[in-house]
């Protein structure tokens, strides 16, 4: 943005567009700024708009920047604490310059002075201007002629088609200016031949992109534009070059009928069945209609049988009958059109290292969130995009690490049946066994590149250069999508009661350190238990003679493989405090188990046995029953309305003077991330790599708590100081509405800072550490309550258990941790009966 700080001018936000925008595009442009602030078109002053204009490479020369003089609006000077979106956003210093090597500015004037301060920056001097214009305009004038005034519905489109189009666009010129190598040159035409096409193709592509792609009738794109258009539109994007493939199919690209049959509706699919002669359809689903059709088009009829022997005509084959049914099907769809599906991968690849999220077909886009952040339904952090360009070593590498993640999707989907579903777990399984090869020979890579003993490195390069990756960035390598599809096999291992199998897939897992770490200790447990249950002799007692002595001696060796696990488990260092007090007590059961005498029993310091045990509280309510309701119980509350059993709990902490709230992990999770705000969004390079961002891309990972060491150490001192009621308060202020990891917003501020002033500042400090050390496991199992006194300055936190709930470890762990810095915690029990007679 251009301001003068002599004559105190406004001059118009500088917008970055391609040379094959239109110019409408840059005649409506700047009634984008208004959906970006979520704001009403304000009042507007004429004005002239800087465009600058790239060129499609490095090498061109860069085209003449035309100036247009429009009505257009001012922006508010609230709408300068926050950032609009990417669309038509204020350029960083950093994209100004890259800019300024590439275009030229020409001079603008204003026919209004305007004070306006917080947004502009002083533009560069006259003479500079003039010396950095070309001499000869590369294109033509814009027509700024002015065609009367458009409709307000009219208006409306146009800037939603342009949200979207530069959205798009600034996730392709992003990528393509930092990381084109990813991209072979044919894969860079391509896209490039896509920012060559008009306007409302790159726009309905856009919405095509962000549907779930399949085929889609085009009378049902109206939506997007009028039909007319869309279809010029389609058939646009359907065109084939010597350069590119169509980025769309239309309907002459379906040969399977039942594919075809699918795009019909229950009533066009009776209709077509009762034309080909189909009866009995009453009551039938789509499915069994599909099949009946489909039965009866691969039927040879009677005239064709004939024909052959009669008159020697062609067989009429059965490809021949299923394309005279997809006609059919399409005479009644009309025109359809989908997503090319090898320009659709292009594109979903140049999504993923944009957003650094997988897009899985029929997943929700990523660009969504882009969108609603533009017109201002989501509000992300404020922060310094420091983009790495190193995240992602090939093009090879992208395409096996997407292509990995769709599997280990795929194997997901799986292993949430239930486990009678054989079935699909089966399938589950042979899909890891494909991998299985994959996973030993990355193993032996990792092995040999890193050393004979040792396996926690991750290597990418080709040849003989090879570059050790940063832990948090191997989550973004084909190796650790790999990881994920082992541990997802061990599970269906597991399911279908394959321990051996399993077993030795939990060894190849446990065998590397580059990967999952956090995942350890449940591995370990899960060893230990496979040991010493599932694998160990059976019917030892009704053996006799040898073969009873033979299965005791192989019964005490799987204990003792047990035992040996557990120690192992002991002495990593990744296995979390969670995982360590489960598997002390497996230890000291085996050492049990195996009549080991008190001098025998191992001993280590990260021997963790038993949990420090809270007070119990018992409270009494009349429980509502309802043999159809499914899931948490539900209680007459004090207003007579049915409530859950934390409200109920809550009201009766009320009784005896609390004030609180139920918030279970919410309360310490918003202290952690305003505490540490600035340190979570500190610019490490490649953490936060786009502007969408709630969080650092290592956040979650032990890398966090390394990588920031110093800024950690230093504030957790500034809390035990005592210095945190000033620091949540300017935090929240700050980032108020913003789409933190951790924040709930709903919390006020004074709740906050009353809870972080009864805590103190110890306890807060030992929370927090725990919170920047292991943030992904002990983000949740936090007591359910919690509760203050404001006359005794004290905070209580209550974890609810209703009748037939435990506690469960993870819970047990943050009690423990809790009791262990002072702060006070109790159980309540929540039971059947009348209060009044248990008084």
């Amino acid at each position: 943005m251009l301001r003068s700080s002599t004559q105190k001018k406004l001059y118009d936000e500088t917008i970055v567009l391609s040379d094959s925008s239109s110019d409408s595009d840059v005649a409506e442009v700047t009634s984008v700024f208004a959906i970006s602030a979520s704001l009403p078109l304000p009042t507007t002053r004429t004005a002239e708009a800087v465009v600058v204009v790239l060129g499609d490479s490095e090498t061109e020369s860069p085209i003449e920047i035309s100036r247009i003089r429009r009505q257009r609006p001012i922006l508010p000077r609230s709408t300068s604490l926050r950032s609009p979106g990417p669309a038509a956003s204020v350029p960083s210093r950093r994209s100004v310059e890259q800019v300024q090597e590439r275009s030229s500015i020409l001079p603008l004037a204003l026919s209004t002075e305007v004070e306006f301060s917080g947004i502009c920056s002083p533009p560069p001097s006259q003479q500079q201007l003039n010396d950095t214009a070309p001499a000869t305009p590369l294109v033509a004038p814009l027509d700024t002629t002015d065609h009367g005034p458009a409709s307000p519905d009219a208006d409306d489109k146009q800037k939603e088609r342009l949200l979207y189009l530069h959205i798009f666009d600034n996730v392709l010129q992003t990528v393509l200016s930092g990381e084109s190598h990813l991209f072979s040159d044919q894969e860079q035409e391509t896209l490039r031949a896509f920012m060559a096409l008009e306007r409302h193709s790159r726009y309905l592509y856009t919405r095509l992109f962000m549907r779930k792609h399949g085929w889609i009738r085009v009378s049902a794109l109206n939506a997007y534009g009028e039909d007319v258009v869309v279809e010029q539109s389609c058939k646009c994007l359907g065109t084939r070059t010597s350069s590119h493939e169509p980025f769309v199919q239309s309907e002459a690209e379906i040969t399977d009928g039942e594919e075809a049959l699918q795009l019909l509706t229950l009533p066009e699919l009776k209709a077509l069945a009762k034309a080909r002669g189909i009866k009995q359809l009453t009551n039938k689903p789509k499915e069994a209609i599909c099949a009946a059709i489909l039965k009866g088009a691969k039927q040879r009829t009677v005239i064709s049988f004939f024909r052959k022997a009669s008159d020697g005509g062609s067989e009429d084959s059965t490809k021949q009958r299923l394309g005279t049914l997809v006609r059919e099907v399409t005479k009644l769809t009309g025109p359809l059109v989908r997503l090319s599906p090898p320009t659709a991968e292009l594109f979903e690849r140049l999504h993923l290292v944009f957003f650094r999220t997988p897009t899985f077909r029929g997943d929700d886009n990523p660009m969504k969130v882009a969108v609603l952040a533009t017109i201002g339904q989501i509000c992300f952090p404020k922060y310094n995009v420091v983009r790495s360009h190193d995240l992602f070593a090939s093009r090879d590498d992208v395409i096996q690490y997407k292509a990995l993640l769709e599997v280990g999707s795929q194997m997901g989907e799986l292993g949430a049946a239930l486990v009678k579903e054989t079935e699909k777990h089966r399938l589950g399984w042979e899909m890891f066994l494909e991998y299985r090869d994959m996973w030993e020979r990355h193993i032996e890579s990792l092995c040999e590149k890193t050393g004979a003993h040792s396996r926690s490195l991750t290597y990418s390069g080709n040849g003989d250069e090879v570059v050790a990756i940063e832990y948090w960035k191997r989550r973004f390598t084909p190796g650790s999508a790999l990881a994920q599809i082992v541990e997802r096999g061990a599970k269906f291992a597991a399911n279908l009661k394959q321990f051996e199998d399993e077993e030795c897939v939990l060894q190849s897992l446990l065998a590397q350190t580059a990967y999952r770490l956090g995942k350890r200790g449940v591995w370990y447990e899960r060893l230990i238990l496979l040991h010493s249950a599932h694998l160990r002799p059976k019917r030892v007692k009704s053996s006799k003679g040898d073969d009873k002595q033979t299965a005791s001696a192989l019964l005490r060796q799987a204990l003792l493989t047990a035992r040996d696990i557990c120690i192992r488990a002991l002495n990593d260092q990744h296995v979390g405090r969670l995982s360590l007090h489960s598997i002390s007590r497996q230890m000291r059961a085996l050492e049990a188990k195996l009549a080991f005498e008190e001098d025998q029993l191992y001993q280590h310091s990260r021997i963790s046995l038993e949990w420090k045990p809270a007070p119990e509280r018992t409270v009494y309510g009349v429980r509502i029953n309802d043999r159809n309701r499914r899931g948490p119980s539900l209680w007459d509350g004090n207003d007579e309305v049915p409530c859950s059993v934390e409200r109920l709990a809550l009201w009766r902490y009320q009784s005896l003077g609390y004030s609180g709230l139920h918030s279970e992990n919410s309360m310490v999770t918003s202290l952690f991330s305003l505490l540490f705000w600035d340190v979570i969004f500190y610019p490490l390079p490649g953490a936060l790599d786009t502007e969408y961002q709630s969080r650092p891309l290592d956040m979650g990972n032990e890398s966090f708590y390394f990588s920031r060491q110093t800024l950690i150490d230093q504030r957790l001192k500034e809390i035990v100081d005592g210095e945190f009621a000033d620091i949540i308060l300017a935090n929240y202020d700050f980032g108020y509405g913003a789409e933190c990891v951790g924040v709930s917003w709903d919390i006020t501020c004074d709740q906050l800072l009353i809870v972080a002033k009864y805590i103190g500042g110890h306890g807060l400090a030992a929370i927090c550490k725990v919170l920047a050390r292991e943030y992904r496991s002990k983000s949740s199992g936090f007591p359910d309550l919690c509760l203050w006194n404001s006359v005794t300055e004290n905070v209580m936190f209550v974890e609810v258990k209703g009748p037939k709930d435990k506690l469960s470890d993870s819970q047990r762990d943050w009690v423990d941790i809790l009791l262990s810095n002072g702060i006070s915690v109790e159980v309540c029990l929540v039971r059947e009966g009348d209060a009044r007679d248990h008084e």
